[in-house]
C-alpha cells in the first residue's frame, strides 16, 4: 500500500493487447476501437486500490500501519498545479520565510524536531508554531465554480468565480459505517501512540480548516458524512453551496471501511458520500472490504459446510437471473474503479481532449451481459491486478485460528413434529382443495407474498412453532377438508385422496393437544419445572395441573415473576413457609397467570402487518402467525441501589453465594417444548465458564424465546437485534461484550454479522438454522476467527431431523457458484420449492401419544436450579455495560477527549516511553515498549447523546437483557 502511494508507477492502456510482427517486434491493438499501435499508451497507476484481505487478517491494523508510516509527510499538489504561501502585506520575518518555505516543499520537517526532543531535550517551540502558522500554510489555487454566487436573472452575465486556496496536509479520512466508529477508535488507542484524532458523528458543524488541519486522523461515520450533501438538498430547487471545510484541504489519503457498498447500483448512480468525495481533494483513495464484490470474495475452503460443485461440460446454460448477477458483480467493479478510485482509462471522461472514453461494459462483459460486450476479460485481470492488494490465503491462514465446523442435527420433540406436521397439513388441504389451480393456491404466481410469509413461518417452526395455529384454525381447515371430501364435488387422485385423508387425521389428533392449546393460548414457549416450591404449582402452570407435586407447565414470563415473587425469602425458610401455607403464593400465580393471558390476547389482538388471508385461501387454510407482548418496562424499587458503579448496588456474584432455603433450592427446569431450545441451554451451561458465545438467529421471535430462558437462569448476554438499536448502542454492546467477561452469551441477527465487527473474545459461535449462502455464514463465523483470536473457533449449525433445514444444508453442498448466486432464498431453489410443495405428514411416534405433556418435551441432559444465580434481582439496564472505549459507565480522570460530545471527540493517545531517535540515521518510526494503558473513560457521552433513552428513562426495561424489539419505540 506505501509503495502504491509513493510510486504508483506507469501501466499500459488495459484495453490494449500485445503482439509481435514478422519480425518479432511488439505492437499493440484494441479490437474494440479499431486501433494498432507501435508503442504502447500509458497511464499513471492509480494511487490506492482496493484492500481485500481475508475477514479477521487485520485489514484495519494495515491501514493504521500505513498510516503511521507517512504520517509526517504532508501532501504536494497534484500536476499541473503549484504550491504557494499567502501574500502577505509586508515582510516576513526569517523565520516565518524558513517556515513558509518548508511547507511549500512539503518537507517532512515533524520528525526532526521529535528527534531533537527526544535526544536533546529542546522543545523548538517558536519553530513548530511558525511550521503550525495559518500565514505559513502552503496551498495551491483551483477553479472552484461552486463559490460564485448564482445568477439573479437569465440576462445577467455569469460571474467569474474565483478560486479555491486548497491547503496542503498529512491528514487521512476514514469514512466508516456507523457501527465500527468505535472500533476504529479501539484499535487506533490499543495498536498506535501519538495519532491525533478527531471522530465526527454527531450533526454537529465541522471545525474550520485551522484545526482540521492540526489532526492526523478524522474518523467520519457514514451517516455524518452523507449528511454534508444531504445539507444541500433543495427541494424543487437546485442544490445549494453551503460552505465545507473539508473542500479546502488535500487529504493524504481517504479510506472507506466497508466501501463494496459505493459500487452498487447503476453506472450513472452516485450516493451522497460518493458526491462529498467528489468535491474533495486526495491524494489517494482506498476501499477496505473483504468483499469487493458478490461474485469476488475469499472464504477458505474449510470454512463451508461443504465445497462448491464445480458444474462440467454438459451442464445446463447459466439462467438469465445468474447472468444477471455477474453483469451487477461486474458493474460494481467497474463502478469502483471509475467512480471512486478514478482508474484510468475507465475514469475518461468526454470532457478530456487527447484521450478517449472507454466503456466498461463494452470491455468487460459478454454478449448476455451486455448487447455491445466484447468479453475482454483481459482488461478485467489487468485492472484487478493493479487494484486489488491480498495475501496469499496459504499465507494467511497460518495465522488464523483453526476451525471446528460440525452439522448437529437434532430429533425434535413431539411437539416439534406437531408443529412442522400443521404446515404440511395446511398445504395438502389447501393443494387438493384449490386443485392445485387459480389465485386460491398457495403456490398461486400472485400468491407468492402469503408464500412467503408461510417460508418464514416454516422456520421458526424449526426452532419453536406451537404459537401457530389457533385450535380454532385448526377446526375450521379440518371441518372444511371433511366436507370437501364427503361431498366429492370436486374429482381428484387415489393419491391425493390418501394425502387428504392423513392430513384430515393428524389434525384431529393436532386439535386436541394440551400442551400445543396452551402454547397458542398464552403465545409462549412451555417449559417444565420439577419440584416446585410446596410441591403445588398447579396456579402457576399454563394448564392447571401439577398440584400433587408433578412437574408444572409453565413458561419463562411466570416464571421470571415466581423468581422476583420469592427473591425477599431466599434464605428466609420460615417467611417462605408462612407465603405458601397462607396461600399468597397460589394467590400471586393466579394473578400472574391472568396477567399473562391477558398480554397475549391483546398482543394477537394488534396487527401484524399479513393480510388475513384464511377467507380467500383454498380450504380456509391460513398461515400462520406469531405474536408477543411488548416487554413491559418496570419502574426500579430502589433507584439509588442500582446506579451504576454505585458501593450499595448488589453484585449478581455475592447474591448468588447467599444459602437458599430448601425448598428453592430443590426447584430445577427440566425440559422445555423444543429441542433446540434444549440443546442449546445445555450447551451454554457447559460451556459459559471457559468460553464466551454467540448464536446467531435469523428471526426476532427466535431472540426472545432463548432470552427469556437465558433471563431466567440468570446468565448475562447481550442481544445485538437489526432493528431498534442505534449505532452507538450497538458500538458499546460490542465493547462490553469484548471488555466485560461478565456477559458470556450474544445474541445476534445473522442480517447484522457483515459489517467487519471484532467479537475475538467470543470462540464458540452457534447458527440456530443453516444459512443458505455460505458467503454470509463465513462473514459470520469471521466475526470470531481473526488473527487475535487466543482459541480455536467451534462453530454448529443446528438442524431439525425431518425439517426443510435438511435439504437446505444438502442443497448448500451441492451449488455450483453460479446457483449461490442466483437464489436469495429457499423459494429461488427448485429442489427446496418442490420441497415445500409436495409436504408431507412426518410420522408422530406412539410413544408420547398417551401423555400429551411432559413426554411430548426435550428434556434437558442437565437440568437447571431456578433459584440461584441472584435470581429474581432487578438490575439496571446499563449495569455492566462498557462505554465504546472499554471503560464503565463512570466519570474517571484520564479521559483523552478534545471535543465536547460524541459527534466530535477528538483523542490524542497519551505519550508511552520509546526508544531515542539517532540523528545520524535519520528518524525512525517510535518503539512501542509497552502497550497503552486504558485508563480514561469517556466523558463524551458516547451512546447516551445519540438517542440512549434507556438509561435516562424513568421506566427502564424490566428485562436483563440489553435489547430494542422492532415495535419498540426508537430512541429520540
Amino acid at each position: 500500500m506505501l509503495q502504491r502511494e509513493m510510486e504508483p508507477g506507469r501501466m499500459v492502456d488495459p484495453r490494449l493487447r500485445p503482439s509481435l510482427d514478422q519480425a518479432g517486434k511488439p505492437w499493440y491493438y484494441d479490437t474494440v476501437a479499431g486501433l494498432a499501435l507501435r508503442e504502447p499508451t500509458y497511464y499513471d497507476a492509480p494511487r490506492g486500490g482496493i484492500l481485500a484481505e481475508e475477514m479477521g487478517t487485520g485489514k484495519t491494523l494495515i491501514c493504521l500501519a500505513l498510516i503511521l508510516a507517512t504520517k509526517q509527510e504532508p501532501t504536494t499538489p497534484p500536476e499541473p498545479f503549484v504550491a504557494e504561501i499567502p501574500n502577505r502585506p509586508k515582510k516576513a520575518s526569517l523565520l516565518d520565510m524558513a517556515a513558509a518555505a518548508a511547507n511549500k516543499h512539503s518537507i517532512a520537517w515533524k520528525p526532526y524536531f521529535e528527534a531533537c526532543r527526544a535526544q536533546l531535550g529542546f522543545e523548538y517551540e517558536n519553530c513548530i508554531n511558525a511550521l503550525e502558522k495559518a500565514e505559513n500554510r502552503a496551498f495551491y489555487r483551483i477553479r472552484n465554480e461552486t463559490l460564485g454566487e448564482p445568477r439573479r436573472s437569465g440576462r445577467k452575465a455569469a460571474q467569474d468565480t474565483l478560486p479555491r486556496e486548497v491547503y496542503l496536509s498529512s491528514t487521512t479520512l476514514i469514512i466508516t459505517p456507523n457501527n465500527l466508529v468505535a472500533q476504529w477508535e479501539n484499535e487506533i488507542k490499543k495498536h498506535t501512540t501519538g495519532l491525533k484524532v478527531l471522530v465526527m458523528t454527531d450533526m454537529i458543524p465541522i471545525p474550520q480548516v485551522t484545526v482540521l488541519l492540526t489532526y492526523d486522523v478524522i474518523i467520519f461515520s457514514q451517516t455524518r458524512f452523507e449528511w454534508i450533501q444531504r445539507e444541500r438538498l433543495n427541494s424543487g430547487g437546485p442544490v445549494r453551496e453551503i460552505y465545507c471545510p473539508l473542500e479546502y484541504i488535500r487529504f493524504k489519503r481517504c479510506i472507506i471501511d466497508e466501501g463494496h457498498k459505493l459500487g452498487s447500483n447503476g453506472p450513472g448512480y452516485r450516493s451522497d458520500v460518493m458526491r462529498v468525495i467528489d468535491r474533495l481533494e486526495i491524494a489517494a483513495r482506498w476501499v477496505v472490504t473483504g468483499t469487493p464484490s458478490r461474485g469476488l470474495y475469499g472464504v477458505s475452503e474449510e470454512l463451508s459446510t461443504g465445497t462448491y460443485s464445480k458444474s462440467d461440460d454438459n451442464s445446463e446454460q447459466p439462467s438469465d437471473t445468474a447472468i444477471q448477477q455477474e453483469r451487477e458483480d461486474l458493474q460494481r467493479i467497474g463502478n469502483l474503479a471509475a467512480k471512486y478510485l478514478k482508474v484510468r482509462p475507465w475514469a475518461n471522461t468526454k470532457d478530456e481532449a487527447g484521450d478517449t472514453v472507454a466503456d466498461w461494459n463494452i470491455y468487460v462483459m459478454n454478449k448476455k451481459q451486455h448487447s455491445k460486450g466484447h468479453d475482454r476479460r483481459d482488461c478485467l485481470k489487468g485492472t484487478l491486478d493493479s487494484l486489488i492488494i491480498r495475501h496469499r490465503l496459504v499465507d494467511v491462514s497460518k495465522m488464523l485460528p483453526p476451525v471446528n465446523e460440525k452439522i448437529v442435527v437434532l430429533d425434535g420433540s413431539f411437539q416439534d413434529k406437531l408443529s412442522l406436521n400443521l404446515f404440511s397439513m395446511m398445504i395438502i388441504f389447501n393443494s387438493v382443495q384449490s386443485e392445485r389451480t387459480d389465485m386460491d393456491y398457495f403456490f398461486h404466481p400472485r400468491q407468492r407474498k402469503s408464500l412467503v410469509q408461510l417460508v418464514n413461518n416454516l422456520r421458526q417452526a424449526s426452532f419453536f412453532g406451537g404459537v401457530f395455529f389457533s385450535a380454532q384454525d385448526i377446526t375450521k381447515s379440518l371441518q372444511t377438508a371433511e366436507e370437501f371430501l364427503e361431498k366429492r364435488a370436486v374429482p381428484i387422485s387415489a393419491e391425493d385422496e390418501k394425502l387428504l385423508r392423513q392430513a384430515i387425521d393428524f389434525g384431529r389428533l393436532a386439535v386436541g393437544n394440551r400442551l400445543k392449546g396452551v402454547s397458542n393460548q398464552y403465545h409462549a414457549l412451555p417449559i417444565y419445572l420439577d419440584n416446585f416450591p410446596g410441591g403445588n404449582g398447579k396456579n402457576w402452570a399454563l394448564d392447571d395441573k401439577g398440584g400433587n407435586g408433578e412437574p408444572i407447565c409453565t413458561e419463562a414470563g411466570l416464571v421470571r415473576a415466581l423468581q422476583k415473587y420469592l427473591n425477599p425469602c431466599i434464605d428466609a425458610p420460615t417467611s417462605l413457609k408462612l407465603m405458601i401455607e397462607s396461600g399468597r403464593l397460589d394467590s400471586q400465580g393466579k394473578a400472574e397467570r391472568l396477567q399473562a393471558l391477558a398480554a397475549a390476547t391483546d398482543a394477537a389482538a394488534q396487527p401484524t402487518g399479513h393480510e388475513p388471508q384464511a377467507e380467500t385461501l383454498a380450504g380456509r387454510t391460513s398461515l400462520g402467525d406469531d405474536h408477543h407482548a411488548k416487554p413491559k418496562a418496570r419502574i426500579l424499587a430502589n433507584p439509588k441501589s442500582a446506579v451504576l458503579g454505585g458501593d450499595d448496588a448488589i453484585d449478581a456474584d455475592a447474591a448468588s453465594k447467599i444459602e437458599i432455603a430448601e425448598p428453592l433450592a430443590k426447584t430445577r427446569m427440566i425440559s422445555t417444548a423444543s429441542a433446540k431450545l434444549s440443546y442449546l441451554i445445555d450447551s451454554i451451561v457447559r460451556y459459559q465458564d471457559e468460553e464466551q458465545i454467540i448464536v446467531f438467529y435469523d428471526n426476532n421471535n427466535i431472540a426472545y424465546y432463548l432470552a427469556s430462558v437465558l433471563e431466567i437462569l440468570q446468565i448475562q448476554h447481550l442481544i445485538y437485534t437489526r432493528a431498534g438499536l442505534t449505532a452507538a448502542r450497538r458500538a458499546q454492546y460490542i465493547a462490553t461484550f469484548n471488555g466485560n467477561p461478565k456477559f458470556r452469551v450474544l445474541l445476534m441477527d445473522i442480517s447484522q454479522a457483515a459489517f467487519g465487527l471484532d467479537m475475538r473474545s467470543a470462540s464458540r459461535i452457534y447458527f440456530i438454522s443453516p444459512v443458505l449462502n455460505p458467503q454470509v455464514e463465513a462473514q459470520a463465523i469471521g466475526r470470531a476467527r481473526r488473527i487475535s483470536q487466543q482459541r480455536p473457533v467451534t462453530v454448529e449449525t443446528l438442524v431439525l431431523r425431518g425439517s426443510i433445514e435438511e435439504l437446505i444444508v444438502d442443497r448448500r453442498r451441492h451449488m455450483t457458484q453460479a446457483e449461490h448466486r442466483r437464489v436469495n432464498s429457499v423459494l429461488d431453489d427448485r429442489p427446496m420449492y418442490e420441497w415445500i410443495l409436495n409436504a408431507r405428514i412426518l410420522p408422530m411416534g406412539e410413544e408420547a401419544l398417551e401423555d400429551d405433556g411432559l413426554a411430548q418435551t426435550a428434556r434437558l441432559e442437565t437440568p437447571q436450579y431456578v433459584f440461584g444465580r441472584g435470581f429474581g434481582r432487578e438490575a439496571h439496564p446499563d449495569e455492566g455495560l462498557l462505554t465504546t472505549k472499554g471503560s464503565p459507565h463512570s466519570k474517571q480522570k484520564g479521559n483523552a477527549a478534545e471535543t465536547e460530545n460524541n459527534s466530535a471527540a477528538a483523542a490524542e493517545t497519551s505519550s508511552l516511553p520509546r526508544e531515542p531517535l539517532k540523528l545520524t540515521k535519520g528518524p525512525k518510526r517510535p518503539r512501542i515498549l509497552a502497550p497503552p494503558d486504558d485508563t480514561g473513560a469517556d466523558s463524551t457521552g458516547r451512546g447516551q447523546n445519540e438517542g440512549d433513552a434507556v438509561a435516562s428513562s424513568s421506566r427502564p426495561p424490566k428485562r436483563r437483557a440489553r435489547i430494542a424489539w422492532a415495535d419498540q419505540d426508537a430512541p429520540s
